[in-house]
């Protein structure tokens, strides 16, 4: 009894200890001065904003407990944003953004009604700011963007432009969590919950099922059906391969086909596929972007290269779903055992070769 109750008691000195550190660690986080700069860096760009934490309408872009300040992890910085803006991750207005671990902490605070946005980020000498008007009829002209894109904001300028317009738009959960995996909001990204969509209404999970993608060649949408449905690579749920000439041989009515998706059951041992298409046509016809502008002169060197999926998305958004799957080009289904996923995934094969006839 002596030896348990003295092994009980040093069990819960342990949890004290740690727990009494983790809270100091915390405190001192909170009180360091990066924080505090950076709490008054956010209460400032509301200030600009004209906005308070108790006022809707306006919401908080930040890669916080990705980036770093001063080569630590920066987690704690969630927390000061919500006390600071009074914004939330469960009111949709609070949106952790997924970028390399060596990124410099930054946050984007964006007002709905008035497209106004103030971008902070950290630097050696603390936060510096940038402040900005994102309403359509004046980003989505070459100048502004250009202009906007050479300040402090810099490569992010399409993040925080394309989710933020997104999210006024009224985007859903689902796909505000896509483009925090993503870091942007895409065409490509989009096109992943329309293929969920369809999948939902015509090859439905049932017990003991699960989802397999293929993307050849590799393609956003990819990372939508990830976040939706948890298929990763690390789970063999999730494939890209490399292969462009192998999906335009594939195409059907000037269609190329964007993801292969099986429904397997390995109990039942079966396995049930579609080869999903896209036709970007239609989407481009629906939204007013066509093919040319997606693809300008000079490349992501131009603005309009990113100006024309900034501006695509923000209609896809405003788009029925119903109107968005009319776009799906439902291309072949296939049946087979269990064991056709790996005959299809394998390295090195053309997946749309190998397809059971």
């Amino acid at each position: 009894m002596k030896l348990k109750f003295r092994f009980t008691c040093c069990v819960v000195a342990m949890f004290l200890v740690m727990a009494s550190t983790g809270f100091a660690a915390s405190l001192a986080g909170e009180s360091s001065p990066s924080m505090t700069k950076a709490a008054e860096a956010l209460g400032s760009a509301m200030e600009k904003l004209g906005t308070t934490p108790d006022q809707p309408g306006f919401m908080v872009l930040t890669n916080a407990g990705y980036g770093q300040v001063d080569g630590k992890s920066t987690e704690a910085y969630l927390d000061l944003v919500a006390k600071t803006t009074g914004r939330t991750p469960g009111t949709r207005t609070l949106l952790a953004v997924n970028t390399p671990c060596y990124e410099p902490l930054w946050f984007a605070l964006f007002r709905a009604d008035t497209k106004d946005l103030v971008f902070i980020k950290s630097g050696p000498e603390g936060f510096n700011r940038q402040a900005f008007n994102i309403a359509p009829k004046q980003i989505f002209q070459p100048e502004a963007w250009a202009a906007a894109a050479s300040g402090l904001v810099g490569k992010r300028m399409f993040s925080v432009v394309s989710i933020s317009l997104s999210w006024a738009e009224g985007a859903s959960w689902s796909m505000l969590k896509g483009a925090e995996l993503h870091d942007h909001f895409c065409p490509g990204l989009n096109s992943g919950f329309i293929v969920k969509a369809f999948l939902d209404k015509e090859l439905p999970l049932g017990a003991g099922d699960r989802y397999v993608f293929v993307g050849a060649a590799p393609n956003c949408s990819m990372d939508a059906l990830q976040s939706v449905y948890g298929c990763t690579v690390g789970k063999r749920s999730a494939f890209s391969m490399m292969i462009p000439k192998a999906a335009k041989r594939a195409a059907k009515d000037g269609v190329a086909p964007i993801i292969i998706a099986m429904r397997v059951n390995a109990k039942m041992n079966v396995c049930d596929g579609v080869v999903i298409g896209l036709d970007w046509s239609k989407l481009g016809s629906a939204t007013g972007v066509s093919k040319g502008d997606l693809s300008p002169e000079g490349g992501k060197s131009n603005p309009l290269f990113y100006i024309a999926r900034a501006k695509m998305s923000r209609s896809l958004v405003r788009m029925s779903m119903k109107d968005k799957m009319a776009c799906i080009a439902d291309q072949r289904r296939f049946s087979g055992p269990a064991s056709l996923v790996a005959t299809i995934t394998d390295a090195g094969a053309d997946p749309y070769a190998v397809l059971p006839k």
